[in-house]
């Protein structure tokens, strides 16, 4: 069952690996490692590396994706804002650039908004939102027969000769006056603000692709029995080989892994 794939020479007892993901599939928001190692009577960075391979396992799914029908696209950005000063006076807008700690990154999110379909959503983390990388994985992941919702920023300017392509100006309204909005993506964001602030407190700028891979795979499952979500996790799981990013993470493994971040529209290799 692990041998070759992603639990390969693992010293953890099957029943626990078992028990890991069945609490894994049972949060909405996510698992934290600390929570996890205290479930399993295991050490932290045991319950760490468990829920990063797990991540990275769900993540690799998102190659094969191709986004139909109507398809809403957007940005959050997540994370690198420095800690606001105690008066008032001294305080910095953490919205501008020379006020971050270079930690800041946008995750590019695509999400099916199709009534009565199951909807998928795939993620992207990318330095900032801009045209080039918004160009890629619309090429990349969306059907050229799908219609695409946007808001009014310049990065989606360049779509429309890509799909077809509607805009909501949310600097006027959240919807436009024929009901178009961007709801569904805006959904997605507030789990995965949830889950930083809630669950997690704050997202690693090399891991983060792989923390919204697994939220995106938890709001596409939502609507599944917890027992389809086990077993279609299990399958993800089963079907990958072992990792070559986490296997020997505290060995100095860890030092060799690259960002997961999209440079100019190219994933990490």
């Amino acid at each position: 069952m692990t041998s070759g794939a992603v639990f390969a020479n693992r010293k953890l007892s099957f029943k626990k690996i078992i028990m890991a993901i069945w609490e894994e599939v049972t949060t909405a928001k996510g698992m934290a490692a600390l929570h996890l190692s205290l479930k399993l009577n295991v050490q932290y960075k045991t319950a760490y590396v468990l829920l990063q391979k797990l991540r990275e396992a769900v993540g690799l799914r998102r190659d094969a994706i191709r986004l139909q029908g109507t398809v809403q696209i957007d940005g959050k950005y997540v994370g690198g804002v420095l800690r606001k000063a105690n008066k008032k006076e001294e305080r910095k807008d953490g919205r501008k650039k020379e006020n971050q700690n270079g930690k800041r990154m946008c995750v590019l999110a695509l999400r099916e908004a199709n009534r009565h379909a199951p909807n998928r959503t795939l993620t992207r983390v990318i330095m900032d939102e801009n045209g080039k990388d918004a160009w890629a994985a619309v090429a990349k992941h969306v059907d050229p027969k799908a219609l695409l919702i946007a808001d009014e920023h310049k990065a989606y300017d360049d779509l429309i000769g890509l799909v077809q392509l509607t805009r909501v100006n949310h600097s006027m309204q959240y919807q436009e006056d024929d009901g178009t909005n961007s709801n569904v993506i805006e959904s997605f964001f507030s789990r995965v603000e949830k889950a930083c602030k809630g669950i997690n407190h704050r997202f690693s700028t090399k891991y983060l692709d792989w923390y919204m891979a697994m939220l995106s795979w938890k709001e596409d499952t939502r609507y599944m029995g917890l027992r389809w979500q086990f077993a279609d996790l299990l399958r993800t799981i089963a079907s990958r080989l072992t990792s070559r990013n986490l296997c020997g993470y505290w060995q100095c493994a860890a030092q060799n892994i690259v960002d997961q971040v999209w440079l100019q529209g190219e994933p990490p290799d």
